[in-house]
């Protein structure tokens, strides 16, 4: 009976590291978590991307974040293979497919606010706007 439940518990820790990965495409960015066995996060794992049209050759590559997540931008459609490593025994080969729509979406730019022109201007019509109040409550006395 020992040797069972020995057998049953290293099952149990096997499938417990095993490494997961979960694609996810938004707005031409695909985000890939890589996590052992669905909730422990796989932390600065290397990760290479493969290009669909340039076969063994690498397109990107870098690490995961500290809670398992990496991203990259595909430049075309097709199916994308990127291999997460974490270099201590785990790894996982996945195929991300990029249709032709996703990949033709155009890229969604974040503004940083506004310019340092627009914030002077601001600044300046506020001076100016205090200052003829001021004025304007001083001449009304």
């Amino acid at each position: 009976m020992f040797p069972a439940a020995v057998a049953v518990f290293f099952a149990c820790r096997l499938l417990a590291h095993d490494l997961e990965a979960r694609v996810t495409q938004t707005a031409r960015v695909v985000v890939v978590r890589a996590t052992y066995g669905g909730s422990q996060p796989v932390a600065f794992a290397k990760v290479q991307v493969f290009h669909p049209k340039q076969v063994g050759r690498e397109y990107q590559t870098g690490l995961t974040d500290q809670r398992g997540y990496f991203s990259f931008v595909p430049e075309s459609p097709g199916s994308w293979r990127v291999v997460i490593d974490d270099e201590e025994g785990h790894r996982k080969e996945i195929e991300v497919a990029v249709a032709e729509t996703f990949a033709s979406q155009p890229a969604v730019e974040a503004s940083g606010g506004p310019a340092r022109w627009e914030r002077a201007l601001v600044g300046l019509a506020l001076i100016f706007g205090a200052t003829g109040i001021l004025y304007g409550y001083k001449a009304r006395r």
